[in-house]
């Protein structure tokens, strides 16, 4: 029963083909409706990932005399840690 309850979150038929006429497409993120992506918590973990990686980086170029790039894990880190007011359904 819980799985009949839950809607499929994917895109509409009509996302990869030509709108028939009079047919309108409907994207899954509103254009009406504004999503906040730069916020107070997203700002902060990127200045902390910053400072936290680029210490790193730092620590090795001088220790050991070989740097490594802090950008890829930076990013890899930022998509997985989400919010812990975003709820996953």
């Amino acid at each position: 029963m819980k799985q009949e309850e839950e809607k499929s979150v994917g895109l509409p038929d009509n996302a990869f083909r030509p709108l028939k006429p009079g047919e309108q497409y409907h994207p899954i993120m509103s254009p009406n409706k504004k999503y906040p992506e730069v916020n107070l918590w997203s700002v902060l973990w990127g200045i902390a990932m910053a400072v936290l990686f680029s210490a790193a980086a730092a620590y090795l170029g001088l220790k050991v005399g070989q740097v490594f790039e802090a950008a890829i894990p930076i990013a890899i880190i930022a998509v997985y840690r989400e919010p812990p007011s975003v709820k996953t359904r």
